[in-house]
């Protein structure tokens, strides 16, 4: 199974060198990240406004960017879209969770020491939480529409958008 070399996971695709039991090992992977995300994220206080726009802003990028992958996909080689989607998503997933925390550590402290609370009251955690949301969305679909591009029409690092 490929952690997160996403050019070698790509390659195994675009050649049918995966399987469907690694296939299967993507499709697990996927499911406990997301049995488990919920409880990473903590206690959530934010208004029910706000956890209504962060649902739906979820839903609408979700949508939004699984057709977007499946259309990249039918205009290519119409090929194994599950098996495609499932183990990049993981691999996405993987990578942009390291980027996160790369970046949100050195955050974090430079927020410590200059006193910026990001989540002093409901309605600025729920702010936050959305931009959150809806960035890393954004970008996790960005990637992965990327991946698809290269595997479906066998380019290889070539971006969607230029």
């Amino acid at each position: 199974m490929i952690w997160f070399d996403i050019q070698e996971l790509e390659r195994g695709l675009r050649n049918g060198e995966i399987s469907d039991k690694g296939i299967f090992n993507y499709l697990l992977g996927n499911l406990i990240l997301f049995s488990i995300s919920p409880l990473i994220a903590g206690d959530d206080s934010s208004t029910i406004v706000m956890i209504l726009f962060q649902v739906l802003f979820t839903i609408a990028i979700t949508a939004i960017g699984t057709k977007k992958v499946f259309d990249i996909n039918e205009s290519g080689d119409r090929k194994d879209f599950f098996k495609r989607y499932l183990a990049l998503s993981f691999v996405t997933g993987i990578r942009l969770l390291v980027f996160c925390l790369i970046i949100a550590i050195p955050v974090g402290i430079t927020f410590g020491i200059v006193g910026i609370n990001p989540n002093a009251t409901p309605n600025s955690e729920g702010f936050f939480d959305l931009i959150f949301i809806v960035g890393t969305s954004v970008i996790y679909y960005y990637m992965l529409l990327n991946s698809f591009k290269r595997v479906s029409h066998g380019k290889q690092n070539q971006p969607v958008i230029e």
